[in-house]
């Protein structure tokens, strides 16, 4: 299944770089993404790249139900950012989710692009489920 997201913001893509390889800000997706608890490293800088790695239990409630069956009760979630160094005005990343030991994954491309109103920040990437 494809996936694609969009979202805006009144600031500069420098700034939402800078947002988005703030450790507290990652801490503070886990949470409002429901997690229970979230182990977060950000490494590198905003101008020479940056990996951010989450790790969280979120509950099963989470996800569809037809899908609960195959992974319990509590899933464990690691969810990877890579961005790439500064270059020009735009930013591109990676990403890379899995859900531990469930038959599925989701993985793509993200940027961060310049508008007259502030910044985008957009996702496309795709969801692959091995249901048996």
């Amino acid at each position: 299944m494809r996936i694609t997201h969009e979202h805006h913001f009144a600031a500069t893509v420098d700034e939402v770089s800078a947002m988005l390889a703030d450790p507290v800000f990652a801490r503070e997706r886990g949470e409002a993404a429901g997690a229970a608890s979230a182990d977060v490293s950000v490494d590198g800088t905003v101008g020479d790249g940056f990996t951010i790695a989450l790790r969280q239990a979120v509950p099963a409630s989470s996800i569809p139900q037809e899908f609960r069956s195959f992974v319990g009760s509590d899933l464990t979630v690691r969810y990877t950012e890579v961005w790439e160094p500064a270059a020009g005005e735009e930013r591109t990343a990676t990403f890379a989710v899995e859900i531990v030991g469930a038959p599925g994954h989701a993985s793509g491309s993200l940027g961060i692009s310049p508008t007259e109103a502030g910044a985008t920040l957009w996702a496309d990437g795709s969801v692959n489920v091995r249901v048996p």
